[in-house]
């Protein structure tokens, strides 16, 4: 075996109340190490520190077998290593071709910094055929969604000639044909000689690209394994000591009356024609590529985007024409960017859940906090959220923050759920709690929109499978007649068939 590109030796840190302790881990040229662990368990520390972004207080870092001096300004040359974040970094109003090439942009005259667009759009262009990616050069970043976003921040790793790459949950909002290409790009860079470090919560990511996998729990390393004398059991068993029979537990519900009826719902030529209904206690898988509009449908039946067409809510035609509307007719929607769209950052756990439901607890504009506490505080038991009495939201992990969100929207007695992707980023035992609160909202005959890009996920949850593939609906099944290959079919042979079209 050769030598390690990157060692970490006995490092520790301590960051308020969390420590990292001991850790001792490696990476070796052309290897994908696989790092797991549940929310909170020190991954994003320990990514900091491989990058450099954080100094350890004891311990050491090698570089290709050079000891790197803790008081270098950079620990390692720009060259060196490349990080992509789970969240994008990105700039809004730049097209897709400028940010990804901001760094090595061509230029007519470097003196005054005049770009050649030409070039630059050829490149990307050659780039898109090379990858297929489902993007336009000339796209700005603010029109894209979130999985295309993601795409465009691992490409550059593709591009980058980094010997270690750090790629931080880059499958979680992909389907499966969207994850080929970035298992493509990760072939590539292997293939170069750089080392790979990807923190995921897929185990299926583990299983098929992984050279090897640790397992990070509060803030100490459990165990190093090579991942082809595992299994997907024992990897599981590691990260949460249990084994778990049922991933995706499924209750059997009777379904009501119909609840939500969409007819002809339309968006300019980005959505046309959808047409279904969602009965109480039925829960509606609904997947598509990036960009095919599944955010979008979300955005229209909320009333944040304007649409044409009907809806119904117990075959009653109802105007959404605002969140707040939204809101009075029993629609919730958990969207696709949880942290930007969905709380308030300042507050607290408890006020987040609240604040939907302040009307249930006022009488002449005078609130009954003791009541409302109280009544929070039940909900936050029920899901399973710990009282930490934390000043802000954004300091519980990704798993207690989606939970959070739920809450508030089971306390806001919603009837109808729209969840966009309500379990990306979160661990498996997250997961599952989230799986069993979705079920028992069905057994209390809420309907639920679940829109998601893991169409296993979909078919072991969802009573029925909706795809969206140019610009409509293209297949409404229940899911036990048909099977998750048949449905990344439809994505994919529909977009190719029709051809590209600018995405949402």
């Amino acid at each position: 075996m050769s030598s390690p590109l990157l060692e970490l030796k006995n490092i520790n840190l301590a960051v308020s109340s969390f420590k990292i302790h001991d850790i001792n881990i490696s990476l070796y040229p052309g290897e994908v190490h696989i790092v797991m662990g549940e929310n909170g368990s020190g991954k994003s520390k320990l990514l900091e520190l491989i990058s450099g972004m954080i100094l350890p207080d004891s311990g050491d870092i090698y570089f290709e077998g050079e000891l790197i001096k803790p008081n270098k300004p950079s620990l390692y040359s720009s060259n060196d290593l490349i990080f992509i974040q789970q969240y994008s970094v990105l700039l809004e109003d730049l097209s897709v071709a400028e940010n990804l090439y901001f760094h090595q942009l061509p230029y007519k005259n470097k003196f005054l910094h005049t770009i050649d667009f030409v070039k630059l759009n050829k490149q990307f262009l050659d780039l898109i055929n090379e990858l297929n990616l489902p993007i336009k050069a000339n796209d700005t970043v603010r029109t894209l969604g979130l999985a295309q976003r993601q795409m465009i921040e691992f490409t550059k790793a593709y591009i980058s000639d980094a010997k270690v790459v750090i790629l931080d949950e880059p499958s979680d909002v992909l389907t499966a044909s969207e994850r080929e290409i970035l298992y493509k790009i990760i072939n590539h860079i292997k293939e170069r000689g750089a080392g790979i470090f990807y923190t995921t919560h897929r185990i299926e990511d583990a299983m098929t690209i992984g050279d090897r996998i640790s397992i990070i729990k509060d803030g100490t390393l459990t165990g190093t394994k090579v991942i082809k004398e595992t299994t997907e059991q024992e990897i599981i068993h590691l990260l949460t000591g249990t084994h778990l029979k049922e991933r995706y537990p499924k209750m059997i519900i009777k379904k009501g009356k119909p609840l939500l009826t969409v007819s002809n719902l339309s968006y300019e030529d980005k959505l046309t024609n959808i047409n279904f209904k969602l009965r109480e206690g039925e829960i509606l898988g609904i997947t598509g590529l990036a960009g095919s509009g599944r955010t979008l449908l979300a955005n229209c039946l909320f009333g944040v985007t304007n649409y044409s067409g009907q809806i119904y809510i117990y075959d009653k035609p109802v105007n959404i024409s605002s969140p707040r509307k939204a809101i009075n007719y029993g629609i919730a929607l958990m969207p696709e960017n949880h942290i930007e769209d969905s709380i308030f950052r300042e507050l607290s756990a408890d006020e987040n859940v609240a604040f939907p439901s302040l009307h249930r607890f006022s009488r002449n504009d005078v609130i009954n906090y003791d009541y409302l506490k109280q009544t929070v505080l039940d909900y936050i038991a029920k899901i399973n959220i710990p009282v930490l009495n934390k000043k802000s939201i954004l300091e519980y992990s990704g798993g207690s923050l989606q939970k959070a969100i739920f809450a508030k929207w089971m306390m806001s007695r919603a009837k109808i759920f729209i969840l966009d992707e309500p379990t990306r980023g979160i661990d498996i035992a997250s997961k599952i709690d989230i799986y069993n609160f979705i079920s028992d909202m069905a057994k209390k005959k809420a309907g639920i929109i679940y829109i998601s890009s893991d169409i296993d996920e979909i078919m072991g949850i969802c009573d029925r499978v909706a795809v969206i593939s140019a610009n409509t609906l293209v297949c409404d099944l229940p899911t036990h007649l048909t099977t998750a290959e048949e449905v990344t079919g439809l994505q994919v042979r529909n977009i190719s068939n029709t051809g590209y079209t600018n995405p949402i």
